[in-house]
């Protein structure tokens, strides 16, 4: 019986809040002493690796495009699948997880042509063990990209991964801009994971207390200000978490973290009256950047801006009211019309 191909889309990942802390809480395996981490993740929506899929007797064959339309490829070793990655709309090397999304797209084609039935949690650990192979010392927050537009909350226990889905009250207008720069995820993951796992100067304490409790109050506060509705006050917690990045994890890998690219660019004039905050993406440095916009009339404005004025390429994720609240208003409704028609009779 032969199987006919299929065609793939995996998105990015963009981490909101709680960079780092991933592979931080992983290290509770050595030292129990480290707070959990903890992130809040949402798929990057269109952006992603659109592929086509068909089994191989004998290989496993990846033929790779980059965000420029470069053919890569192709890469072959012996397993049983071939797999075209024909179009990459997601900006690569730019800390919105485009390995990762290579690596869930594996996972997720072998479990379609042979029925392996893999849950997304188990595409993620697949894809996971995949990438740490290679030279990126990454935690398992990447892979959360498996779960597509769906925003969620990860916390992260030394191997144990746990992931609930966040409650949004209110549409969530972002902008991401490629900042054109360079960073070396590399290096800077191999600069902070020195501090661990037992800090042995003031400023490996710093990233500890960084990635540890601030950022579990700093996630706790998100959700919170999220599931009311209070894009103010998120943004406030945007401001705040980058202002102790700078300083703590700055501290750690100033080389890579001190981001001129980035910072020039939240600070830019013409954004100001459209945006409530800004952040960087990913491990951070001079990738990506991201903007929480004040609503879909300023999110439109801002990509003008960003696209026409400041000359990035740049994409925007809008994370909808959650399908439970959405319910409940519908439900509410219904109730009120059945309540008008009972006082009209």
């Amino acid at each position: 019986l032969k199987i006919m191909s299929f065609e793939l889309f995996v998105p990015g990942r963009l981490c909101l809040l709680g960079e780092h802390s991933d592979w931080a809480g992983g290290f509770r395996t050595s030292n129990p002493e480290i707070p959990l981490g903890a992130t809040i993740v949402v798929g990057t929506g269109t952006e992603g690796l659109h592929a086509v899929c068909q089994p191989h007797p004998d290989s496993l064959i990846l033929y790779s495009t980059s965000d420029t339309g470069e053919k890569i490829g192709p890469y072959e070793c012996k397993m049983g699948m071939e797999i075209h990655n024909d179009v990459t709309t997601l900006p690569i090397k730019k800390g919105l997880s485009s390995s990762a999304a290579t690596c869930v797209l594996v996972a997720r084609a072998f479990s379609t042509a042979y029925d392996l039935k893999l849950t997304t949690r188990g595409e993620m650990d697949y894809a996971y063990r995949g990438e740490i192979l290679t030279p990126s010392k990454c935690g398992r927050m990447d892979q959360a990209c498996a779960y597509g537009s769906k925003p969620v909350i990860l916390s992260y226990d030394g191997d144990m991964v746990d992931v609930r889905e966040l409650i949004v009250a209110e549409p969530i207008h972002l902008v991401v801009a490629d900042l054109n720069g360079g960073k070396d995820t590399v290096a800077i993951l191999k600069k902070l994971q020195q501090a661990y796992p037992f800090p042995t100067c003031e400023t490996h304490e710093g990233l500890h207390h960084l990635l540890g409790h601030i950022n579990q109050d700093i996630i706790k506060r998100a959700v919170t200000a999220i599931s009311r509705g209070e894009i103010l006050k998120l943004a406030e917690l945007y401001q705040e978490a980058q202002s102790a990045f700078d300083t703590f994890a700055g501290a750690a890998c100033p080389e890579q973290l001190t981001a001129p690219l980035l910072h020039s660019t939240l600070e830019h004039p013409g954004l100001k009256e459209y945006i409530f905050a800004g952040k960087g993406v990913g491990s951070q440095g001079d990738g990506t950047v991201q903007f929480l916009c004040k609503n879909e009339a300023a999110q439109a404005k801002v990509l003008q801006i960003v696209k026409k004025e400041i000359n990035l390429t740049c994409f925007k994720i809008t994370i909808p009211v959650s399908d439970s609240l959405k319910n409940e208003d519908e439900d509410e409704g219904e109730v009120e019309d059945e309540e008008k028609k009972c006082a009209i009779a």
